[in-house]
């Protein structure tokens, strides 16, 4: 069951499991070596997060704390932008985002195959809450204003602009191949105009 710790008490948790899974393969890092890393004890953390599906969820909101992202993301999906450009912001401030969040994103991707307690994080950040359901919400928008072309599905074309972005293809190309972000950036904003362009 979960009980109440101290701010500062959670954040030193949250910051010490980003610091430990950020670190290659390491998103297997357990509850009592997160704990010592905080300096509290491993009941504290299951105290304060339930079980390691929630200390990772914990983990992946509370980085999105720590800086303007998310709330740029989230203006821009509530916003009443109904144009391309809306849709490109938001794609240009996740991709400002993604290299800071990789290390991380990268490892709850490729762990959601095998490990619930990933793909609980990995959908609660990219799907249920997350990134795929702001492009929806801008798509819809776009839809209602006749802003797409008859025919354009917005659920699909959400779906669509969740792949070209997600941390897998930052890591082919960027990682991988050795693009620069700046052109990963050109090359999302010239897939997305092709997606919504096409018959």
């Amino acid at each position: 069951m979960k009980k109440k710790i101290s701010e500062e008490t959670r954040a030193a948790v949250l910051d010490a499991a980003w610091a430990l899974m950020a670190q290659p393969g390491r998103l297997d890092a357990g509850m009592a070596e997160i704990a010592a890393a905080a300096g509290v004890s491993r009941q504290t953390v299951f105290y304060a997060f339930g079980n390691r599906a929630g200390l990772l969820v914990a983990m992946v909101r509370h980085k999105d704390t720590t800086g303007s992202h998310l709330a740029r993301l989230i203006a821009l999906a509530n916003g009443t932008g109904t144009d391309l450009s809306t849709l490109l912001a938001f794609v240009d401030v996740w991709v400002d985002y993604l290299p800071e969040v990789y290390p991380v994103a990268i490892q709850l991707e490729a762990g959601s195959l095998t490990d619930r307690d990933a793909a609980m994080a990995w959908n609660d950040r990219f799907f249920d809450r997350g990134l795929r359901r702001g492009f929806e919400l801008i798509l819809g928008r776009m839809a209602a204003a006749s802003a797409l072309e008859p025919g354009k599905d917005p659920v699909r074309l959400a779906d669509l602009c969740l792949g070209l972005v997600a941390p897998s293809a930052w890591r082919v190309l960027v990682v991988e191949c050795g693009w620069s972000p700046a052109a990963f950036a050109a090359s999302r904003h010239a897939l997305v105009r092709a997606a919504l362009a096409a018959p």
